[in-house]
């Protein structure tokens, strides 16, 4: 009799890690790439509830010595590519960036993640409450001294349920805390923007203000002005580092009358707005 109910107590244990593995994997595709690069889809919730926008996450990691690209990926690499053809279920999807590194490898800007990173992407259904499978295929690039180039295909499916959250919910969370905001939010008053000129050199000057904690290193990267991102600004500060006077130096081509889109890393905090030469600045607009 005892050993029965050990029987019985090891059958329903083992149903119960059988039922818990089964949600964990429901919530995330298997690692595709090797010990370079490697990368996977992931959810925040097991399952398709009534509500019709659900969190997910593009999770790329990179082995040692390794790195992938942001969106704009600088003067070399690849930036990743989506194409969710083939979805089930999916009317729309919105992939958000958190902030990146900026990588300078013999005066080239490369603005990139290192070891690991998760991209948050915003899914909306067609039919809320209806099964789901996502179908992603990712092209991406990861460079050390050499550069590769990476396909992946990722199949999810989601099935109907209560849509409770998933072992992947905190990893999905911190990777949208990581998205740039807007300048407020990240305790950034941007006081003056402003086209200099001296010859046929251009700079763009951003006179900031932090609300916070002082500035740490501001490094601002531009997209806006073609190919490429520019360097590293000049960077002076006043009131104990509360105020920074950033300089940046257009090598290639002018941004006059250009709309910019800066993202500001500064330490842990990071801030997306955009600005236009001569013009004040206006925050960016959020999806």
């Amino acid at each position: 009799m005892v050993w029965h109910r050990f029987i019985r107590a090891l059958a329903i244990s083992v149903g119960c890690w059988l039922s818990a593995s089964s949600l964990a994997q429901a919530a995330a595709t298997a690692w595709v790439g090797d010990q370079r690069a490697a990368v996977r889809l992931i959810t925040a919730t097991d399952s398709v509830s009534a509500n019709p926008e659900l969190d997910g996450g593009i999770e790329f990691r990179f082995g040692k010595g390794w790195h992938g690209y942001w969106r704009t990926p600088g003067d070399a690499g690849i930036a990743p590519q989506f194409d969710w053809t083939g979805s089930e279920n999916i009317s729309r999807h919105e992939v958000t960036w958190p902030a990146p590194q900026r990588l300078v490898v013999e005066d080239t800007q490369n603005i990139v993640y290192k070891d690991s990173v998760v991209l948050p992407v915003k899914l909306r259904l067609k039919n809320a409450g209806a099964a789901a499978r996502i179908l992603l295929s990712v092209d991406y690039g990861i460079c050390s001294e050499v550069c590769v180039p990476y396909q992946a295909h990722l199949s999810l499916p989601l099935p109907t349920g209560s849509g409770a959250q998933s072992s992947e919910r905190k990893l999905i969370s911190s990777a949208q805390k990581a998205v740039p905001g807007s300048a407020g939010a990240a305790s950034i008053a941007i006081r003056r923007t402003r086209l200099t000129q001296e010859g046929s050199a251009r700079s763009l000057v951003l006179d900031l203000d932090s609300t916070g904690a002082p500035f740490i290193a501001p490094d601002p990267f531009i997209e806006g002005i073609g190919d490429g991102v520019p360097a590293a600004p000049s960077v002076s500060f006043d009131d104990a580092r509360r105020i920074a006077h950033l300089t940046v130096k257009f090598a290639r081509q002018s941004p006059s009358g250009r709309s910019l889109t800066v993202t500001l890393v500064d330490g842990d905090r990071a801030a997306e707005f955009s600005v236009q030469a001569d013009k004040p600045a206006e925050p960016a607009s959020t999806p």
